[in-house]
């Protein structure tokens, strides 16, 4: 064999043993224990969070569930709502919101730190509010009728925001001074 054959067998043998380097893999960073004030700030395109709210109070009897997840510099909130607490219940789907990362109007992540205090880690409980990432869930609990009306008049200020024209976030226009006069 000619040197010039020997070379170029080598080269097929060198280019054809040249492994390829696989893609990476892109990983979220998020974590719903660590993470959960900033919710909106530190989502990525592969994180999907799901929070559900019981919006009932007295005689009225509501669920609520968002699912948030983000596309490109967008966050997407996709609600639906139910009338009754029922299991089972038909949950009706409202068109989704589309909110800029860098909005200031919806203010979810301050309302999270506002309630940090009624956070309850025990994934046995079910609190007014719940925030499930992947398989883990959060709890932010109440304690009585004042405590609770209290939360879901915080709650539905913050929604109205977003969904100005919501038929399921009626305690906006209500107030109260001391939770404490309704539970005793």
């Amino acid at each position: 064999m000619t040197n010039l054959l020997k070379i170029l067998i080598l080269l097929m043998l060198f280019v054809s043993c040249r492994t390829e380097e696989k893609p990476q893999l892109a990983k979220s960073n998020f974590s719903i224990q660590n993470d959960y004030t900033e919710l909106t700030n530190k989502i990525t395109e592969l994180d999907t969070i799901k929070i559900w709210v019981g919006l009932s109070q007295c005689l009225f009897q509501g669920v609520e569930k968002l699912t948030i997840t983000r596309e490109k510099d967008s966050l997407k909130v996709q609600p639906e709502f139910a009338e009754s607490m029922v299991i089972g219940a038909e949950f009706k789907k409202i068109k989704p919101v589309f909110i800029s990362v860098n909005d200031t109007t919806w203010k979810f992540n301050e309302f999270l730190k506002r309630n940090k205090n009624r956070l309850n880690l025990d994934s046995l409980k079910y609190g007014r509010l719940q925030i499930t990432y992947k398989k883990k869930r959060l709890n932010f609990m109440t304690v009585g009728l004042g405590d609770n009306a209290k939360f879901l008049i915080d709650y539905c200020k913050t929604m109205k925001n977003i969904m100005p024209d919501s038929d399921y976030h009626i305690y906006t226009g209500i107030e109260i001074e001391d939770p404490e006069l309704i539970t005793q």
